[in-house]
């Protein structure tokens, strides 16, 4: 009972410090790409390269990230994640050729892993209550638009300035120090608590009779919406702009805009993700509606193509597909699959490295035939994803009524005993 008493507060705002600077380290090198190029001589095929490994360095260290939180605890692997981060940073710097910016680069997503298999199980182990975790968890998405929304203007005043790329890498640093020492003077909560108000033969028998989530349903169900929801967003940033060209709807420099209304609605829509499920919608069902929605947002784009369509289309996948549907994913997978919450949060994590990995090589691939696949693609992969979060729907109602069933069980047994 100490732990649902005490105050995370500092804690959260600790943590939801370090997603600012992973939001600003997921776009670093991109955003200073001409200068890395003269840093290291290096092509811009050779630093894109060295992009990618951040994404390799997450799919490298995932499995082990989350064993590691659970075996040894939520705020070492935090401030792993911390520590991994500031040799990225730095490591960039001091970095002679792009070969070297390439081992860096994995730390990044190391501390991605590490950050996410030991934050996400925290938040829920603070507040154990479903609305609060879910809430909370979506406002991580907030945090790192907040950094994508920084770094840019900060590159774009020293580039006009003729400062230094490099006091941004350093500056990140300083804060990540600075939050390093701040959150290791911090108290994490508790991993589980024991009940033992009751005899442990009737815990045991009556837990016996409890419905179980079957991971290869609503757990697999799970990794495919984790998949297919960052598939849907990813796969849109990246090719509206020439989705848009294609079809002589706008120009270059006009197609832009869409990428900005889409942020729009993606960090506006964060905070009003959070405060629907604080008012008590579940976020299963927030799941199924957001998919649908975004798969009709990308139907009637490619079927009604016209300028206002595709403004109102990047601002509501913004809303519906980039706006915390995929945290409250996993904050549904957690709840399900309490046990081993690391473990099960890299699970998760890894479908998502597997899009973020496989998906621009195959619409790479479509682009050379047409764009329009593209976006094809996209409406498939948002149709299974619909499909998942009804099974994940369906059966977490299911699930969850049994649960109910069995505490009333408890607390029966509790007052005989008593």
């Amino acid at each position: 009972m100490e732990t649902t008493k005490k105050n995370y507060t500092p804690l959260i705002g600790s943590l939801y410090t370090n997603f600012i600077f992973q939001g600003m380290a997921a776009i670093i090198l991109s955003q200073n790409l001409n200068a890395l190029m003269d840093s290291w001589q290096a092509t811009v095929q050779q630093v894109t390269l060295v992009i990618s490994g951040i994404g390799l360095g997450r799919v490298l260290i995932l499995y082990f990230a989350g064993y590691f939180s659970d075996k040894f605890g939520r705020k070492k692997t935090v401030q792993l994640g911390i520590i991994s981060y500031l040799i990225f940073f730095l490591g960039i710097l001091i970095s002679q050729n792009y070969l070297q910016g390439l081992f860096f680069a994995l730390f990044a997503g190391f501390s991605n892993a590490f950050l996410d298999t030991s934050t996400y199980p925290t938040l829920m182990e603070a507040y154990p209550n479903e609305k609060d975790n879910s809430s909370l968890s979506v406002l991580n998405k907030a945090f790192i638009s907040l950094g994508q929304f920084i770094l840019p203007l900060l590159t774009r005043f020293m580039l006009n300035h003729g400062i230094y790329f490099g006091l941004v890498f350093i500056g990140c640093a300083v804060g990540l120090f600075l939050n390093l020492l701040y959150i290791s003077k911090l108290g994490f909560p508790e991993r589980a608590e024991i009940d033992v108000s009751i005899p442990q033969m009737i815990k045991e028998e009556v837990d016996a009779k409890k419905k179980q989530p079957l991971f290869k349903v609503e757990g697999l169900a799970l990794l495919v919406f984790s998949f297919t929801c960052v598939s849907t967003f990813n796969i849109f940033i990246l090719w509206v702009p020439s989705f848009a060209e294609s079809l002589n709807l706008m120009n270059h420099s006009n197609s832009l805009v869409l990428v900005s209304a889409y942020s729009i609605g993606s960090f506006a829509s964060v905070f009003l993700t959070s405060l629907i499920v604080k008012r008590g919608v579940a976020p299963t069902l927030l799941l199924v509606w957001c998919t649908l929605i975004s798969l009709f947002l990308l139907v009637g784009m490619t079927l009604f193509p016209s300028v206002p369509m595709f403004l109102i289309g990047s601002i509501g996948i913004g809303v519906f597909a980039a706006g915390g549907i995929w945290q409250l994913g996993l904050a549904v997978l957690l709840e399900l699959f309490s046990k081993g919450k690391g473990r099960i949060t890299s699970y998760y994590s890894i479908a998502t490295s597997v899009s973020v990995m496989i998906i621009p090589y195959i619409t790479g691939q479509l682009e050379k035939i047409n764009v329009s696949l593209i976006f094809g693609l996209n409406i498939v992969l948002t149709a299974i994803g619909f499909v998942a979060a009804i099974i994940i729907r369906y059966r977490y109602k299911k699930v969850t009524s049994e649960w109910k069933e069995h505490d009333k069980e408890m607390i029966e047994l509790k007052g005989i005993v008593e």
